[in-house]
C-alpha cells in the first residue's frame, strides 16, 4: 500500500504564470526557466515608458507656449514683414507745345541720360512762328529811325519858332519906342503886338510838337516798350521751337511707351512714363503694435525676391503720420461701420526705408518685392540673433516662390 502521506510532503515546482504583453495571454513559467526572465523583462520597461501619446502631448504644449511667448517678444523686438516693394517717383512727361510727332528717339524701356533727346514734334509751323517775330522785331528798330527824324523835325520847328519870336520881340520893342517918340502910329503899334504874341503862340505849339514826337518814340535803346515787346515775342517763338525737341529731365528709365510718330501730342498732356530711381525707396506695411519700439534710423535688413541668398542693409527712415480711415459720409453725416467681425484685421501703417551705399540688385525694378526685418532694440541679444538667422534661411529660400 502506498503511502500517501509521505508523498504529499515532497516538494514539487508549482508553475508560475506570467502574461506576456505581446499576446495578453498566460503561459506556464516553471522556475528558474529562461522564459521567465524574459517574461520580467518584458514587463519592466513597458511600466518604464508610460503612455507615448502623453509625451507627444507635452512636446506640442511646450512648443505651442514657447511660440506665444516668442511671437509678442519678437514683434516688439525685430518685427518683420513681407510683400514690401520699391517705390520711385513716376513722371508723365509732356511736351510743352502741340503738334504732330515727327520722331520717336527711344524704346520701351530704355534707360536714358540728363538731356537726351526723347522725341520730336514737326517744328515748320514753329520755325515759321520765329521768323514772323524776328521781322516784327525789325519793323520795329526801323520805326525807331522815322521816330527820331519826327523828334529831330519837331526840335527843329521849335528852334525856328523860338527865332521868330525873337525877332517879333525886338520889332514889338522897337515899335514901343517909336509909338512913345511919336513915330509911328498906334496901328503899327497893334501890328507888332500882334506878331508878338503869334510868335509867341507857334514856339508853344512846336514845344508840343516835340513832346509828342518824343512820347510817341518812347524810351531810348532797350528800354523802348515797342522793342521789348519784339523781342519778347521772338524769345517765346525761339522757346516753342527749342522744346519741338522733348529731353529727359534726369537720368532715367522709359516704361509703357504708346507713343508713334505721326501722333498728335498735346501740350501739357502725358505723351510718356519717366521713372526716376534717385528716387527709389522701400515701403512697407506694418501693424501699429510692431511700431511701438521702432523709431526712425533703427538698423534693418533686406531681402529680395530678385536677389536670393543676399542681404542688404539699410535703416529706418520714416514711418508714415496716417492713413486713410476709410470711414465716408452721406448728407453730411458720418457713415457708421457695420464690422460683424470678431477679430477686425489689424491696421497697417506704412514704414518708408532708406537703404545703405551698396550695390543693388541689378534687376532690380520698380514694385519688386523685399521682405524686411526691423531690429529695434539693436543687432545684438537671443531675440536678434535668432532673427538674422531666420533673415538668413528667408533669404535662400526667396528664389523659391
Amino acid at each position: 500500500m502506498t503511502d500517501t502521506t509521505a508523498n504529499s510532503t515532497i516538494p514539487y515546482p508549482v508553475a508560475a504564470r506570467a502574461v506576456t504583453p505581446s499576446h495578453g495571454k498566460t503561459t506556464a513559467v516553471q522556475p528558474g526557466d529562461a522564459t521567465e526572465q524574459n517574461a520580467a523583462a518584458a514587463v519592466a520597461p513597458a511600466k518604464k515608458r508610460g503612455n507615448p501619446a502623453a509625451r507627444v502631448g507635452l512636446v506640442i504644449v511646450a512648443v505651442l507656449l514657447g511660440l506665444a511667448i516668442w511671437y509678442p517678444l519678437a514683434d516688439r523686438s525685430t518685427p518683420f514683414t513681407s510683400g514690401a516693394s520699391i517705390t520711385a517717383q513716376v513722371a508723365q512727361i509732356a511736351p510743352r507745345i502741340s503738334g504732330p510727332v515727327s520722331a520717336v528717339l527711344v524704346q520701351d524701356n530704355a534707360e536714358v541720360k540728363a538731356g537726351q533727346p526723347l522725341f520730336t514734334i514737326d517744328d515748320a509751323s514753329f520755325g515759321i512762328d520765329l521768323a514772323l517775330a524776328e521781322a516784327q522785331r525789325d519793323q520795329v528798330l526801323q520805326g525807331f529811325g522815322a521816330t527820331d527824324a519826327a523828334v529831330a523835325a519837331a526840335q527843329a520847328q521849335l528852334e525856328r519858332a523860338q527865332v521868330q519870336a525873337n525877332t517879333a520881340t525886338q520889332a514889338r520893342d522897337r515899335a514901343l519906342e517909336l509909338f512913345d517918340t511919336g513915330t509911328i502910329a498906334q496901328s503899327k503899334l497893334d501890328q507888332a503886338n500882334a506878331d508878338f504874341n503869334s510868335a509867341q503862340a507857334a514856339v508853344t505849339a512846336a514845344a508840343a510838337d516835340v513832346a509828342r514826337a518824343q512820347a510817341q518814340a518812347g524810351p531810348a535803346g532797350a528800354a523802348n516798350p515797342q522793342l521789348r515787346s519784339a523781342n519778347a515775342n521772338v524769345a517765346k517763338a525761339r522757346f516753342a521751337l527749342d522744346n519741338t525737341t522733348v529731353l529727359a529731365p534726369v537720368d532715367g528709365y522709359i516704361t509703357n511707351l504708346s507713343l508713334a510718330t505721326g501722333q498728335f501730342a498735346a501740350a501739357g498732356q502725358a505723351a510718356m512714363t519717366f521713372i526716376d530711381p534717385s528716387t527709389q525707396a522701400l515701403i512697407g506695411d506694418f501693424r501699429e503694435n510692431q511700431l511701438i519700439n521702432v523709431e526712425p534710423g533703427d538698423p534693418v535688413q533686406v531681402i529680395f525676391e530678385v536677389a536670393p541668398g543676399q542681404i542688404f542693409d539699410g535703416q529706418v527712415e520714416s514711418i508714415a503720420w496716417g492713413i486713410n480711415s476709410g470711414r465716408s459720409s452721406v448728407g453730411g453725416l458720418a457713415l457708421s461701420t457695420a464690422d460683424t467681425r470678431w477679430f477686425p484685421p489689424a491696421r497697417r501703417i506704412p514704414v518708408r526705408i532708406k537703404l545703405d551705399q551698396q550695390t543693388l540688385p541689378a534687376n532690380l525694378r520698380l514694385g519688386s518685392e523685399a521682405s524686411f526685418t526691423i531690429f529695434a532694440d539693436g543687432t545684438w541679444g537671443v531675440i536678434a540673433v535668432m532673427a538674422q538667422v531666420s533673415m538668413r534661411a528667408k533669404s535662400w529660400l526667396a528664389g523659391l516662390n
